[in-house]
């Protein structure tokens, strides 16, 4: 058992929380659910932190057997050294160390049906994470992101996604013209979520291949996208309001673009 925050792997664990890397080839996963999602997603676990409460749950058996082919190693964390890599207020004593999966492969993009999900510059992280979790629920084929929008594989996102980000491929692109180009050039429908101009979602045509584009939480999706000739949808919203969340929107346009509603 590990009892000293001042443990190397736990300085190490610690270290990769303060400054996740969308660089960094391996992810911190805390919580059960979203463990469970990633081991079922296919996840190689290297690492399991748990705590002596946590080590008596009957969900960590799963776990072993998931990562267990993986070789994971396996640390039982005191108390008061898991509470220094918990990061959520009542945490729930295991946390995991996962590979971050390849990028989405070109065969996902090409797909004649394609449903594709794309983030330009969607900051905040728990933003980000409630659209990946939605793009999974819909059976959205790919998430693009792109410039400065939030790791999806980031602490804070992957809560917000519950593990899901490793059930959906995911790609993402420096600059936002080079996603429009590569969509536009396979042939892809380009549809921006606005608050202003276009269609209203109501009457707008949502046959694919689509890719559905997000913008940033102020600004909007960049310029690149209506220069690739991208078309616009909206939602109504009342007098008074000026738009929606943007997970909010998404989750409406891609349960609408599904044909769930």
């Amino acid at each position: 058992m590990i009892t000293s925050r001042s443990n190397p792997l736990i300085r190490e664990l610690r270290a990769q929380l303060r400054g996740p890397s969308r660089r960094a080839d391996r992810v911190l996963v805390e919580g059960w659910r979203a463990l469970e999602t990633a081991a079922a997603a296919g996840a190689s676990l290297d690492l399991l932190v748990y705590t002596p409460d946590a080590a008596h749950d009957a969900r960590l058996a799963a776990l072993r057997a998931a990562a267990g082919p993986h070789g994971a190693r396996e640390v039982v964390a005191a108390p008061d050294v898991y509470a220094a890599l918990a990061q959520v207020a009542t945490p729930q004593g295991v946390i995991g160390l996962a590979r971050r999966p390849v990028p989405a492969p070109d065969a996902v993009l090409a797909a004649p049906d394609a449903l594709i999900v794309v983030l330009d510059a969607v900051q905040d992280p728990g933003n980000v994470g409630t659209i990946v979790r939605t793009a999974a629920a819909v059976g959205a084929t790919a998430v693009l992101t792109t410039g400065g929008t939030a790791d999806p594989f980031g602490p804070k996102a992957l809560r917000a996604a519950a593990g899901t980000a490793f059930l959906v491929p995911l790609r993402h692109y420096v600059e936002a013209g080079a996603a429009a180009a590569e969509l536009r050039g396979r042939g892809i429908r380009l549809m921006i979520a606005g608050p202003l101009g276009g269609q209203l979602a109501a009457d707008a045509s949502f046959a694919r291949p689509l890719a559905m584009i997000f913008g940033n939480e102020g600004a909007g999706p960049g310029a690149a996208w209506s220069h690739a000739g991208a078309e616009t949808v909206r939602l109504p919203v009342a007098n008074g309001v000026e738009s929606l969340n943007v997970a909010a929107a998404a989750a409406i346009l891609l349960y609408r673009a599904r044909g769930f509603i």
